[in-house]
């Protein structure tokens, strides 16, 4: 069905003006719908105080304008293994009342016992479709729905499905902590989906929402060859969907039903509200998408105590007086951050160069006081440092790999952020040069056609590297090459650096990467 033949069943697009439902009288036949959505929080903690708020603010709009006032995330809620961090996130979810969460990747990467553990006494209800749990049941097998009804405060009734990434097991930490839980690859999930959708309009369900953490490829794909779906709430490919455009977030379904996608990026910098109407059929005929700057919403006093709660008060150890803004694609450019906490890491724990993968990066911090958990937001991992030996050779080859990134389908692993170091790459993200730093400036060029590998340099880089994360397997290091093993993340010398620094302090880039477009 094209945007004219759209047009003449009814359907409407609205101006993504407000997060408030436009001023318009129902029919007696229509049902109007308000979804605040949120995903790929990431463990962004400071950026849940101010989700939680602006949550609080849509339930009372969406009230003052009739409608049903739905909240839903399409999960990476959690990140990393620090447990009391993502207790944090389950505490999120309950507190700003969402209604459904689908589970992402992240979700796991603590492990399946811990996840449950962490939700089983939630109210948020846990969605996870073509996850295949091993028979022995767990608290999560026994908390997590294929697929769920809610009710909205006027009694119309929402189907609620979740989906988690079919490419798993390449997208956490460790594949042992799904302990024995297989995801549907992405025909069986297709099938298994429009199974799901035909059990619910079997109930009379016919407004059905999907929360997906498939990525944006697949739900386009779904929209238009799986019947019965309403609206796909996606995640997992960290896009920032505005608006309502047909062949963008706009599909029809095969039954020529209008299909909204929308995507809220990444890291908690933005969440959604999504305005709908619904005719007695359950087909959308209006549509209004608003994607609103997380910071646009002051945390209030009932969150921040729950944080402090289970954390602690956070410690005050500087005052951030400018940052340049942070890359449009954090894995394709260099990072300011990246640049200030690299340096960090090479100043507080003395090597010639430091190595951080682009992805390890989560959100920024705030102008003004910095405080210990800002800094431990920006790497939610818990990934454990380590001081190495490597050869010019499998620098020059982890530097390649990352520059691929620019040439690569899925923009994946992300260029490699550095201290101690220069290089460039060409627009189709080749490497043309490398230099080494020393501490008082001065470069020493490194051949990148025919590295030394027998010549070594000291370097600092985590344990997901170490290991060969992002298929970075020249980063892989034998007993004899490792000289320290440090038992914390990047935030501890972090801190430590910013604490030593004259007050206030900026944080800007300089140029160490250049990128040759």
């Amino acid at each position: 069905m094209n945007i004219l033949a759209a047009m003449n069943t009814g359907l409407k697009t609205g101006n993504p003006v407000s997060s408030r439902v436009s001023n318009r009288k129902n029919s007696n036949s229509s049902t109007r719908t308000s979804i605040f959505y949120a995903n790929d929080i990431h463990g962004q903690i400071p950026k849940m105080q101010r989700i939680y708020a602006a949550s609080l603010q849509h339930a009372v709009n969406a009230k003052k304008d009739g409608a049903d006032a739905l909240r839903l995330c399409s999960g990476d809620t959690f990140i990393g293994s620090d447990e009391k961090r993502d207790s944090v996130a389950a505490k999120f979810l309950d507190l700003a009342k969402f209604d459904a969460q689908a589970l992402g990747n992240h979700e796991f990467d603590i492990t399946v016992s811990v996840c449950g553990k962490l939700l089983k006494d939630s109210d948020v209800k846990v969605l996870g479709m073509n996850l295949n749990f091993p028979e022995a049941p767990s608290d999560l097998s026994k908390k997590v729905l294929r697929s769920t009804i809610v009710e909205g405060e006027h009694g119309e009734k929402y189907g609620l499905i979740g989906l988690q990434p079919p490419d798993m097991n390449s997208r956490i930490k460790d594949k042992k902590h799904l302990e024995g839980i297989t995801i549907d690859d992405y025909e069986q999930t297709k099938i298994e989906l429009q199974q799901e959708v035909n059990k619910l309009k079997a109930q009379g369900l016919n407004k059905i929402i999907l929360l997906s953490h498939t990525g944006n490829k697949f739900e386009k794909e779904i929209a238009q060859t799986v019947s019965g779906i309403d609206v796909i709430l996606g995640g997992h490919s960290h896009d920032l969907i505005y608006d309502v455009v047909q062949g963008e977030n706009l599909f029809y379904s095969p039954e020529g039903e209008p299909v909204v996608i929308t995507q809220a990026g990444r890291d908690g910098n933005h969440f959604g509200v999504l305005n709908l109407e619904f005719n007695d059929k359950g087909q959308i005929t209006y549509v209004q998408n608003n994607v609103i700057e997380t910071n646009t919403h002051a945390p209030n006093m009932i969150i921040s105590k729950a944080v402090d709660g289970i954390l602690g008060e956070s410690k005050k150890i500087g005052t951030l007086r400018y940052v340049d803004p942070l890359p449009a694609n954090n894995i394709m450019e260099e990072n300011p951050w990246a640049d200030f906490v690299a340096d960090a890491l090479r100043h507080q724990l003395d090597s010639d160069i430091v190595l951080i993968n682009s992805a390890n990066f989560r959100g920024s911090v705030d102008l003004g006081t910095v405080t210990e958990l800002d800094i431990s937001s920006i790497f939610p991992f818990n990934n454990k440092l380590f001081k190495v030996k490597i050869n010019e050779k499998d620098l020059v080859d982890a530097i390649k790999l990352g520059g691929k990134t620019l040439s690569s389908e899925n923009k994946k692993p992300g260029i490699i952020q550095v201290s101690g170091l220069t290089y460039t790459l060409d627009a189709q993200g080749n490497l043309t040069d490398l230099c080494l730093v020393d501490k008082m400036g001065k470069k020493t060029p490194i051949d990148v056609n025919n590295p030394n590998p027998n010549k070594y340099i000291c370097a600092i880089y985590d344990e997901f590297m170490l290991k060969g994360g992002d298929n970075m397997d020249m980063l892989k290091r034998k007993d004899d090459e490792i000289i320290e093993r440090y038992p914390f993340d990047k935030d501890k010398p972090t801190i430590d650096y910013i604490q030593s620094l004259p007050q206030p302090f900026d944080v800007r880039k300089d140029g160490r990467i250049q990128i040759l477009m």
